[in-house]
């Protein structure tokens, strides 16, 4: 019987994965070895998920309706910037790593030396393809599915040839508990914390709006300053914990919905800060800093005023209002 990480490899051949090397800014082989890694890691998420009471049957739910596996490669790349999946199974990654989902990627990335974050997000699909297939072939009931996901899993950690992406799993799954602790100290004020950077984002955009390139740009620099601090950072940290996966469109429509003026996204800020402050006092300093990172990076992300690039001023009068803002917020 052929395994369920077989929808993985059959998904991602040497010209997907060259694709998404040129995406990601990452050498193809490395975007395998990542692949490699990200198949076992959510089957043993997915086997460990079924052990738990009700869980064989919630994945069953899960399902796809049919077992076609990506769609066609400019639907995966288009959400590659943090997107969800490109189906439904959107809902699989927090279902089986729940907040420590940022920790997996972040432990991931860090070891890679790249975003593997929307890897997890495309691999998803593939693997809840191959488990659809394999439940309609074998006529399967939610008991038999766990059953076989446990076998598998097991395999492929048991297997001498796989030690080494059998240690890169097992040090995800550490750092994704680790961060639930983590996440449960902060109650509630959790969410001012991840929601930090996606405001300190929208607030500097929003003070001098750079018309559709140049919010492009502005997103994508503070994608890739939160994401160079998070892989920069201690396995354990709050920016490990909170922003392994970089920052997300999930994070941006969430900040959209919990603090939609400006004087509501100072106030996350704010918040975020002085939460870090109350409960992880050691990396509050490291937390001030990247928010502000973040918030200069969109600033300077593109000129504004000028003629066809020529003239204009890399901050405007209003984004450094808003820049003063957010370092008052920060303390």
């Amino acid at each position: 019987m052929s395994s369920i990480l077989d929808s993985v490899t059959s998904a991602f051949g040497p010209d997907v994965l060259k694709s998404l090397g040129g995406a990601l800014g990452a050498d193809p082989a490395m975007v395998g070895k990542a692949m490699g890694a990200v198949g076992p890691l959510l089957l043993s998420g997915m086997s460990k998920a079924t052990a738990a009471p009700g869980g064989a049957d919630a994945l069953m739910k899960m399902l796809p309706t049919d077992s076609g596996l990506l769609g066609n490669l400019g639907g995966m790349l288009g959400g590659l910037l943090g997107g969800s999946s490109p189906t439904g199974a959107a809902a699989l990654l927090p279902s089986l790593f729940g907040g420590g989902t940022s920790a997996i990627a972040g432990t991931l990335s860090r070891s890679l030396g790249f975003n593997v974050a929307p890897l997890l997000n495309l691999a998803a699909p593939a693997l809840l393809a191959g488990v659809t297939k394999m439940v309609k072939e074998q006529g399967m009931d939610a008991a038999k599915l766990g059953s076989t996901l446990k076998a598998q899993a097991d395999a492929f950690m048991a297997d001498g040839a796989n030690a080494e992406t059998a240690k890169l799993v097992n040090s995800a799954f550490t750092a994704a508990d680790a961060a639930k602790h983590t996440i449960a100290g902060y109650g509630s004020t959790w969410a001012s914390v991840i929601g930090g950077p996606a405001a300190a984002l929208a607030a500097v955009a929003s003070a001098d709006l750079s018309g559709p390139v140049g919010s492009i740009k502005e997103a994508r620099a503070a994608a890739e300053t939160l994401e160079r601090a998070a892989r920069a950072a201690a396995p354990g940290s709050v920016l490990a914990t909170a922003f392994g996966a970089g920052l997300t469109t999930e994070m941006l429509q969430e900040v959209r919905k919990a603090a939609p003026t400006k004087d509501g996204l100072i106030a996350m800020i704010k918040a975020g800060a002085a939460a870090v402050q109350a409960h992880s006092p050691a990396d509050a300093q490291s937390y001030r800093s990247t928010l502000m990172a973040v918030a200069q990076a969109t600033a300077e992300a593109s000129k504004d005023g000028g003629f066809l690039g020529i003239g204009g001023k890399l901050v405007s009068d209003d984004e450094q209002k808003a820049l003063d803002a957010i370092r008052t917020a920060l303390g």
